[in-house]
C-alpha cells in the first residue's frame, strides 16, 4: 500500500496474506460446538445504520458488552483491531478472513462479508457478534459491497482448537455460500437469523458427509479388483433366481402400482405429470423407429403396429416382471435387426411375418432358459466398453445408411438430369 504524506515522502506498509482452509463440518467436531455455543449467547445486530467501519465495530463492541456482561476497554479493543504502525495514513485491520474465488484471470474476493479477528487480553472467553448492515458500504479495495461484518474476540491464551482463527474459519465457511447470505437478508428478527445459521450448519454437515462418502467410494473403486466370476454351481440351481426374485418382490408388488395414488405420501399431480411425460417420451421414439421399420419392411411393420406392439409388451412386462418402473422401448438395434431380417427374407424368398414370429419365439425360449439357469449373473462381468461398442456399431450403421441414401439420391438426380 502506498500513499503520499504531507511532506511528499512515500511511505509503505507490507500486508501478508495466508490461505486458510474452509472448515469441514463432518470431520471437525469443534465446528459444531463453536456454532452451537455461539447461538446460545449470540450477539446480532440487524439493519445497522452506521456507515463507517469504526462506527460499526464500536456498536458491535457495545452489544457484546451488553449481552455478555463482561467489561472490556473499548479503546483497547479498537486498537487491537486496527494497525496504525505507519501513522494515521495506514488505518488498516490487523487480522481478517475473506472469501476468495479462483477464476481464469486470477482471484476474485467475496466483497459482501468481512470476518474480523482479534485477541483481547482482558477477555476470559470468546465472543462473536454478527452485524447486518442496512445498506452496502464501500470500505476500500476488496470490500466495496460490505453487507455483513463478523467480529470474533478471543483471549490470547487458549487451546489451539479454540483460537479466534479457528472460530473465524467456522463462520467464514458458512458465509462463503451466496444463497445463505441471501437467506440472511430475508430474516426479519434475530430468532430467524439464528435459525438460518442452524440450518446452514446442518446443511454443510450433510454436504460434507456426502462428499466424504463419495471420496471414500472413489478411493475404494480405484484400488478394487474386478469382480470374480460367479461360482459354476449357481448356474445349475434350476429356477432359484426366479424364485428368489418372486420372494423378494411379492410383498412390495402391490405398492409399485398404488404408490402415488393411495396412502399418506400420495401425490396425484406428480403422478399425472409423470405419466404424461413418459407417454410423450415413449411415443416419440416409437413413431420415429416405426417409420424407419415401415420403410425397411415395405409396410409389414408400420408405425401403428410398432405402437401397439410396444404397448402390449410394456403391459405384459410390468405385470409379470415385477417392476413397472422399467419401460421397454423400441430402440435403434431392434430397427437394424428388423431391416436385416427383411433382407434375409428377400434373399431366400421367405414369408416375413412368419419368419419374424419364429425369431421372436426362439428368442423367448433363450430368455426363459437364461432366467431359469441364472445366466443374468454374468452381467456383472460386462463393463461399459461393451455398451460403448454397441453404441458405436449403431452409430456407424445409421451413418452408413444415411451416406447410402445420399449417394442414391445424387445418382438418381443425375440420371434424371441426363434424361
Amino acid at each position: 500500500v502506498f500513499c503520499d504524506a504531507v511532506s511528499h515522502a512515500i511511505m509503505s506498509s507490507v500486508l501478508f496474506s495466508l490461505y486458510v482452509k474452509p472448515m469441514n463440518f463432518q470431520e471437525e467436531v469443534r465446528a459444531h460446538r463453536d456454532l452451537d455455543s455461539f447461538l446460545a449467547q449470540a450477539s446480532i445486530l440487524l439493519d445497522e445504520k452506521a456507515a463507517t467501519l469504526d462506527e460499526v465495530l464500536r456498536r458491535m463492541l457495545s452489544r457484546v458488552a451488553e449481552d455478555s456482561h463482561e467489561s472490556c476497554n473499548e479503546d483497547e479493543v479498537m486498537n487491537s483491531l486496527f494497525t496504525d504502525a505507519g501513522g494515521k495514513e495506514f488505518h488498516l485491520l490487523s487480522e481478517t478472513i475473506q472469501g476468495v474465488t479462483s477464476t481464469s484471470t486470477g482471484v476474485r474476493y467475496q466483497q459482501s462479508w468481512l470476518c474480523i479477528l482479534s485477541n483481547v487480553r482482558s477477555l476470559q472467553r470468546r465472543h462473536v457478534c454478527i452485524a447486518r448492515l442496512e445498506r452496502t458500504q464501500n470500505w476500500g479495495v476488496n470490500c466495496c459491497e460490505a453487507r455483513y461484518v463478523i467480529l470474533i474476540l478471543a483471549p490470547p491464551r487458549t487451546k489451539s482448537t479454540k483460537t479466534a482463527i479457528e472460530l473465524g474459519r467456522t463462520f467464514s465457511t458458512m458465509f462463503s455460500d451466496i444463497s445463505f447470505r441471501q437467506k440472511l437478508l430475508e430474516a426479519k428478527t434475530q430468532d430467524e437469523f439464528k435459525q438460518e445459521l442452524v440450518f446452514q450448519r446442518q446443511q454443510l454437515s450433510h454436504d460434507d458427509e456426502i462428499r466424504t462418502r463419495t471420496l471414500s467410494k472413489l478411493h475404494v473403486s480405484d484400488h478394487q479388483h474386478p469382480p470374480p466370476p460367479p461360482p459354476i454351481d449357481l448356474f445349475f440351481k434350476f429356477g432359484k433366481g426366479v424364485y428368489s426374485d418372486l420372494r423378494r418382490r411379492l410383498p412390495l408388488y402391490p405398492s409399485d402400482f398404488t404408490d402415488g395414488i393411495m396412502g399418506k405420501d400420495r401425490c396425484l399431480l406428480k403422478y399425472t405429470t409423470t405419466a404424461i411425460f413418459l407417454y410423450i417420451a415413449i411415443l416419440l421414439p416409437a413413431i420415429a423407429f416405426g417409420s424407419l421399420n415401415d420403410e425397411s419392411t415395405r409396410g409389414e411393420i408400420d408405425v401403428q403396429k410398432t405402437i401397439v406392439g410396444q404397448s402390449i409388451g410394456g403391459v405384459i412386462y410390468s405385470l409379470f416382471a415385477g417392476s413397472p418402473l422399467v419401460i421397454p422401448l423400441t430402440t435403434a438395434p431392434l430397427a437394424i435387426f428388423i431391416s436385416v431380417i427383411r433382407g434375409i427374407c428377400d434373399d431366400y424368398d421367405l414369408d416375413f411375418d412368419a419368419f419374424y414370429a419364429c425369431i421372436g419365439l426362439w428368442n423367448s425360449l433363450f430368455l426363459i432358459l437364461g432366467g431359469l439357469f441364472n445366466v443374468s449373473l454374468l452381467m456383472k462381468l460386462f463393463k461399459r466398453s461393451t455398451e460403448e461398442v454397441i453404441a458405436l456399431f449403431i452409430s456407424v450403421a445409421f451413418v452408413g445408411d444415411a451416406v447410402k441414401g445420399t449417394i442414391k439420391s445424387k445418382s438418381r438426380s443425375r440420371h434424371l438430369h441426363d434424361v
